[in-house]
């Protein structure tokens, strides 16, 4: 129990939402998505590093209406004995309003899965072999979830780029593009609405200077060769988020 909240009152009116009630299709009569995009198209996405001043290295991102924000801090880990590697650490955390349903104030067991999957995605491209008896603490927020997959890959996206605002060497940056498989059809970077009407859904980080996948985690029961297309159009995706990625750190060296 969470003793320092305010309890509320003891009668209380749910709020009126605007746009609360799902569409009956996620696809409009033209065959277009409700936001206007192609099935190819990602959200606009904005980026800046710098934001969390206490932390050695930080990033916001912003994907349509998913918002997350990454801090990063390092710290030298007393142990028994030499560690020749660092170790990577990691909080994910949903801010209590930042779904449509109030999260808890405690992690719950899908945060603490998303926090393994990015200690996952992350691990491959960071150089731990150099920064021995040291650990890297990940915590990122999500301050607005339009779609589950989204905020992990954009998750992915402020980790990596945060990791590189704090001064820790890496292979490569690790970029993250999720999929949303809806009937025959694949929408890139779905959103909630999209995800509440999906046959099934493919989250893929990437490397893309050094063309390798870290990660990809796939749920529902899906045809290979919808997988293989899926993957192909989010190593595209990650592409394209790779140019912001790399516009948002050296905007911060300006």
């Amino acid at each position: 129990m969470d003793r320092k909240r305010v309890t509320g009152p003891e009668l209380s009116v749910q709020p009126i939402f605007r746009n609360s009630t799902t569409p009956k299709d996620i696809l409009t009569e033209n065959n277009q998505r409700l936001d206007d995009r192609a099935f190819d198209d990602l959200r606009p996405i904005f980026m800046k590093t710098g934001l969390v001043t206490q932390a050695n290295g930080s990033t916001y991102i912003e994907m349509g209406n998913t918002k997350v924000v990454c801090a990063i801090w390092t710290a030298a880990v007393e142990k028994v004995g030499f560690s020749p590697h660092g170790t990577l650490n990691c909080e994910f955390k949903f801010a209590t309003f930042s779904c449509a349903k109030r999260r808890g104030h405690m992690r719950d067991a899908q945060e603490r899965e998303f926090s393994h999957t990015l200690i996952q995605a992350l691990t491959p491209a960071v150089r731990l072999e150099l920064i021995p008896k040291s650990a890297v603490d990940i915590y990122v927020n999500v301050l607005e979830n339009d779609g589950t997959n989204a905020c992990l890959a954009a998750a992915i996206i402020a980790s990596s780029v945060a990791l590189a605002d704090a001064g820790i060497e890496m292979m490569d940056q690790v970029t993250a593009c999720s999929a949303v498989f809806s009937r025959d059809s694949i929408l890139m970077d779905g959103t909630a609405i999209e995800e509440k009407q999906q046959d099934g859904s493919l989250m893929l980080s990437y490397m893309p200077s050094l063309n390798e996948i870290t990660h990809i985690l796939q749920s529902g029961k899906l045809d290979t060769d919808n997988i293989s297309k899926a993957m192909e159009q989010c190593i595209d995706g990650c592409s394209k988020i790779y140019s912001v990625m790399s516009s948002a750190l050296l905007e911060s060296l300006r």
